[in-house]
């Protein structure tokens, strides 16, 4: 018996973009529902309907934290509503007591921002809505608005985000014509205030507007990162920095060919920019940008998007499990049309696994539940090994009743909100995971051998799984790379009772998959093949 081991199973995650027999052992060539870290594979957790009974279909969700509520502001394509915990307040503009309707669309979606406490919310179709604050708080008795001194009537930004003490609007539609590279800047705001004035033709304040015309694409959306802030075209990105007057801002192109593939594709983690592109996945520090997709999902990723509805994509970081989202509609999705795949990239661990979605518009991070308790830590029993709450800004004698910060899940087909990292399922419908390798050579020498036809007699999994429950396990068989591969199984495996899966199987290439079906978790570490070299009969040229 020569028994091959392979470890590190979860060092690099999936990798479509090479062909299988190219890539290490230990590398993936599929899978879906799972993580990959720690150096191992895990299913992903699941996902629980929180907040019942939205009453509007959700395209938009973002999270505010105050010292006594978790506001959840969920944005349809005619009204706003917010929950705080417990229930749910349409807080849409109005006029005369009666709700004044939004006009976002489906594939253009809200973004919004928080300057000074205050929620600001942009769709390109509107006036920008914010939110007043009461006691310097949110409140649920305040209505959304039309943002005070906005620039004029009928001016429609695209996106609106926070900078400095500024508000910089992006992309801004004016009383029907499109200035698709205009960016505008308010005067600076005082604290807790919105901006006096978007006024560009006044001397009197520091208000302005330039137009970014040197690049064709236009103006998709904009972020912070430390004191500088970045501006993403279609096609290509610029830095704007603040110089005081008589300029106040100064633009400075950082790339004429890289930008962003839509709004809300573009996310901040450890000082970095995250970009979901057009044709690629980079890095922005600041100072260049670089490519992460290369050799491992670019060509899969941006071959499976829906080319019709690439505008519905996002990002989200999940920043307690050091996770970026990347989501988007698949090619295979053409009934529901909302966000039913993501990519996901552990920045830690630089791995890339995917995950099914459940139809989603956006994706928010937050606290889910009210953030104060009135329990204290002096009466609560649970161990410090396994304690989850977190501090209370009430006092020192108060925790928080929720674990921490989650990602909260809009979708609006479903007309629900989830949170993930809830169960193993997918809210009440058990959830198929799998990880799956196909191509390997290895001989019983445990080098590549592609030459060389392997019988497999038996794979020895290291894994756990939940008390009482079972993986199947398939091993698949190949005697020329072109052809399909033929995967033999399921076998069942339990970790608990069993330490192999016997099998017979024979070819020049093989396949290892395990897969559950059902409401459980699963970890695996690594696993080894009983392998047996069967001579060169039957070999094929490849």
């Amino acid at each position: 018996m020569a028994l091959i081991p392979i470890d590190n199973v979860g060092q690099v995650g999936i990798v479509k973009d090479v062909n299988p027999w190219q890539l290490p052992p230990n590398v993936w060539t599929d899978g879906n529902n799972i993580r990959a870290e720690h150096g191992a594979i895990q299913k992903t957790p699941g996902y629980k309907e929180v907040m019942a009974s939205c009453p509007v279909a959700p395209y938009y969700v973002t999270n505010i934290v105050a010292s006594t509520a978790s506001y959840w502001i969920v944005g349809g394509l005619t009204k706003i509503y917010v929950h705080n915990g417990s229930a749910w307040t349409n807080i849409t503009r109005q006029t005369t007591g009666s709700d004044v309707n939004y006009n976002a669309t489906a594939r253009e979606n809200w973004t919004s921002t928080v300057l000074g406490g205050v929620l600001i919310m942009a769709n390109g179709y509107d006036d920008p809505q914010f939110w007043a604050l009461s006691s310097g708080v949110p409140s649920v008795s305040n209505k959304m608005a039309d943002l005070t001194n906005w620039s004029a009537a009928n001016h429609y930004p695209f996106s609106v985000r926070a900078f400095r003490s500024f508000l910089i609007a992006l992309n801004v539609s004016k009383a029907g014509t499109a200035y698709t590279s205009l960016v505008k800047w308010s005067t600076e705001a005082a604290t807790q205030a919105l901006p006096s004035s978007w006024d560009e033709t006044s001397a009197t304040v520091d208000a302005g507007e330039y137009e970014l015309a040197d690049t064709k694409g236009k103006i998709l959306d904009g972020l912070p990162l430390t004191d500088k802030f970045f501006i993403y075209k279609e096609d290509s990105i610029y830095e704007l920095s603040y110089v005081g007057t008589p300029f106040i801002f100064a633009f400075r192109q950082l790339s004429p060919t890289i930008g962003a593939l839509s709004k809300n594709c573009v996310v901040e983690f450890n000082d970095k920019h995250f970009i979901f592109g057009n044709g690629d996945m980079y890095i922005n520090d600041g100072m260049r940008v670089e490519s992460i997709l290369p050799h491992k999902m670019r060509d899969y990723i941006f071959s499976t998007i829906n080319g019709d509805e690439y505008a519905k994509s996002f990002v989200v970081a999940d920043y307690g499990n050091t996770e970026i989202w990347a989501c988007y509609v698949s090619s295979s999705n053409t009934t529901n049309v909302q966000c039913d795949k993501a990519l996901v990239w552990n920045w830690v661990n630089q791995t890339f696994t995917e995950r099914d979605l459940p139809n989603l518009g956006m994706v928010g991070y937050g606290i889910e539940g009210d953030p104060l308790a009135s329990a204290s830590w002096a009466a609560d029993t649970t161990t410090w090994t396994t304690n989850t709450k977190q501090w209370s800004t009430a006092g020192a004698s108060a925790f928080s009743n929720t674990a921490g910060k989650s990602l909260v899940m809009a979708s609006p087909t479903n007309t629900k909100m989830y949170r993930h990292n809830t169960g193993n399922q997918e809210d009440t419908s058990n959830m198929t995971s799998y990880i799956e390798r196909t191509g390997l050579t290895i001989d019983e020498q445990g080098q590549p051998n592609s030459s060389m036809v392997k019988s497999i007699r038996a794979v020895w999994p290291k894994m756990t799984v939940s008390s009482a429950t079972t993986v199947n396990v398939y091993v698949g068989h190949q005697m020329a790379a072109e052809e399909s591969i033929t995967w033999e199984g399921p076998t069942t495996f339990n970790p608990d009772s069993q330490s192999k899966v016997p099998v017979r199987v024979t070819g020049k290439y093989i396949g290892v998959k395990f897969e559950s079906t059902g409401d459980q978790t699963w970890r695996l570490d690594g696993y080894s093949l009983d392998v047996k070299n069967a001579g060169n009969r039957g070999s094929k040229m490849n």
